[in-house]
């Protein structure tokens, strides 16, 4: 068994301060019978959302209603809560508080998983790109509607800061960022009163994440090895019939071709290690998918330990989550198991390339329809409660590009599908079809 590290318990952290609970917009005070914390209702705000709903219809690793009991984004984002709830428990942070930025992490995917986002940034190379994380925050404090006194969900500070894993500006060094409207708008107000610098524009240089922010992206981890690992061993992808030999070396192969030379410390012996343990274990007369599945959770969540980066911690930027190099070296292996033989399996490349072809076609459609040489016929296909936006910048192309982007991302895999057919393919179509 593993042996519990120790942790910096966080009990006594001022939770409940001005910092960590303020909202960027003024609220009335909640009714004195509603006794929930100001994370449980950022929680409540999450779940509620139409963007979160909409999460049950996108891409995880198989898109949704290709098999039964097989996860979408919702579901993982459910689990990904539920294993930050126990990550926080250990930590000593309010479970509300992390569970709400783990519920809100992927609010910013587009359909068809990465492939799309892959997709969407390729598409708005010319006009700020596009990142889920940063599209995530652009539904959280923008797109999301919720009150017409101001935009977005008004989360608190805290919450917001637990999602925003990439708090960079776009250069070309960095595939990861956050957009230059939201890092101007926000990132004055979301630092304020601790010592983390609001943007970095050194393409070496790394930015502290808040504690909150680390756990969600710690549980993201678990359940995106974990879970997506079962979902592949119950639909017959992963761990075919092959020797493990085999296995190793193309996962190694795809380690290599994933990585830069340097950045992963995973060599070909460690990999044939950790796969050899996995199948043992599955192997055992008495065990099942389900418990060996546990197994690694429970190790995963256990093993973690949370230092203070300084003496007297001011804000949740001077603590560090600490994870083994062994049960990193695991979860990292079980993801590219799974990139290998499902992400890479001709059946799913094949899907994904659909998808990428679907959006892209969609976006030009769209921005065309959106832009002067339409005519009489601009944004006509478009919702009108989104014409009145698109007409108020007319003129800037880049934030026109940014509203199509914003109308596909926040698509189900099955509406760009429906919205695709019913622009490009010749069979019938009603216009009383919901798209």
């Amino acid at each position: 068994m593993p042996t519990v590290p120790t942790v910096t318990i966080l009990t006594d952290y001022n939770w409940d301060g001005d910092r960590e609970t303020a909202r960027r917009y003024p609220e009335p005070a909640p009714d004195p019978v509603d006794r929930r914390s100001p994370y449980e209702h950022d929680r409540a705000r999450i779940i509620h959302s139409v963007a979160f709903r909409r999460l049950q219809g996108k891409t995880q690793i198989f898109a949704p209603g290709q098999a039964e009991f097989l996860r979408t984004r919702v579901t993982h984002s459910i689990e990904v809560a539920q294993i930050g709830r126990s990550l926080a428990a250990i930590a000593g942070v309010p479970d509300s508080l992390v569970e709400a930025a783990c519920l809100a992490h992927d609010l910013g995917l587009p359909p068809f998983g990465h492939a799309g986002e892959e997709t969407l940034d390729r598409l708005m190379q010319s006009y700020g790109g596009f990142e889920g994380n940063a599209q995530t925050l652009r539904v959280i404090a923008r797109l999301e509607e919720k009150s017409r006194t101001y935009p977005g969900l008004n989360l608190c500070r805290s919450t917001l800061l637990g999602v925003l894993k990439y708090p960079y500006r776009r250069n070309p060094h960095r595939n990861k960022f956050l957009y230059d409207e939201d890092l101007d708008d926000y990132a004055d107000w979301l630092f304020a009163g601790t010592d983390a610098e609001p943007i970095a524009t050194d393409s070496k240089k790394v930015l502290p994440r808040s504690l909150v922010c680390q756990l969600m992206d710690w549980a993201d981890d678990v359940a995106y090895s974990v879970h997506d690992m079962e979902d592949g061993l119950n639909s017959g992808f992963l761990l075919p019939s092959l020797p493990l030999r085999c296995i190793v070396d193309l996962t190694w192969q795809r380690l290599q071709s994933y990585y830069p030379s340097g950045l992963c410390c995973l060599d070909r012996d460690r990999v044939g290690e950790i796969l050899q343990e996995l199948r043992d274990r599955l192997e055992q007369p008495d065990s099942t998918i389900r418990e060996v599945m546990r197994y690694y959770i429970n190790r995963f969540v256990t093993s973690i330990a949370v230092i203070a980066t300084r003496k007297r911690p001011r804000s949740l930027f001077d603590f560090r989550l600490e994870i083994p190099e062994a049960v990193r070296h695991e979860c990292e292996a079980f993801k590219l198991l799974t990139l290998e033989f499902i992400i890479c399996d001709e059946r799913t490349s094949t899907l994904a390339r659909k998808g990428r072809e679907i959006l892209t076609r969609l976006f030009h459609i769209l921005f065309e329809n959106a832009s002067p040489c339409a005519g009489e016929l601009r944004y006509v296909l478009f919702p009108r409660a989104v014409r009145p936006t698109l007409a108020a910048v007319a003129d800037d192309e880049a934030i026109r590009a940014r509203l199509v982007c914003d109308r596909l991302a926040g698509l189900t895999d099955g509406q760009a599908l429906r919205l695709y057919n019913r622009l490009l393919e010749s069979t019938g179509s009603s216009p009383f079809e919901p798209v």
